[in-house]
């Protein structure tokens, strides 16, 4: 097994093959699985089709030559597969990638991961839940960065997707009623708690 190191709010890093290590991948692997789901059923619930994509669910026979594939612009591709294929309600195409940040303004390494992500996949829509401040569901659109800022909108001001802000309501209760109370005070200095490229783009 490889081992890597990443990042927790504190600044300190943990070896992700510990206990500890393993218990914050953990809950960040959860937060970032709920954050996918509230995306989901979010678009599905406006009237578009929402269909899993990603390289868990529609190559997961790669999973075992992960290592493999490190290092190669083919493997940096498949890796970074975004997590929804979906049709809009006018039956236009459309590629969702998700991020969960504590904070709308995200991670200190976003502006990287997004600049990668325009270079492999720019077609993506990349959409931020955060757990902090509303609006609680933004987008970004290529090149998703402008100097040093991440280009961000709420999400019913991307027309094609249909979100009502009555339904976004909804939303934000379950974001508040189970993302909310993982915030810790003071507010973590990074948004995220994993710091690692073959994990995240």
């Amino acid at each position: 097994m490889t081992s890597f190191s990443f990042k927790k709010s504190n600044g300190k890093l943990f070896d992700a093959n510990s206990a500890a290590g393993k218990q914050a991948l953990r809950e960040t692997n959860l937060k970032g699985k709920m954050a996918e789901s509230l995306v989901f059923d979010l678009l599905k619930e406006s009237g578009n089709e929402v269909y899993n994509i990603g390289i868990e669910h529609s190559l997961p026979a790669l999973m075992h030559v992960r290592r493999e594939l490190m290092g190669s612009r083919v493997g940096e591709k498949l890796r970074s597969i975004p997590d929804f294929f979906v049709l809009d309600s006018n039956k236009r195409a459309h590629i969702v990638e998700v991020k969960f940040r504590w904070h709308p303004k995200g991670h200190e390494s976003d502006i990287v991961r997004l600049r990668k992500l325009a270079q492999l996949w720019d077609e993506t829509i990349v959409i931020f839940v955060n757990c902090s401040k509303k609006p609680y569901f933004q987008y970004s659109e290529t090149p998703y960065v402008k100097e040093k800022t991440v280009l961000l909108e709420p999400i019913y001001e991307y027309v094609p997707f249909g979100v009502k802000e009555n339904l976004l309501d909804k939303f934000d209760e379950l974001v508040e009623k189970y993302l909310k109370p993982t915030l810790k005070a003071p507010l973590p200095k990074d948004s995220a708690i994993i710091d690692h490229s073959a994990h995240y783009l």
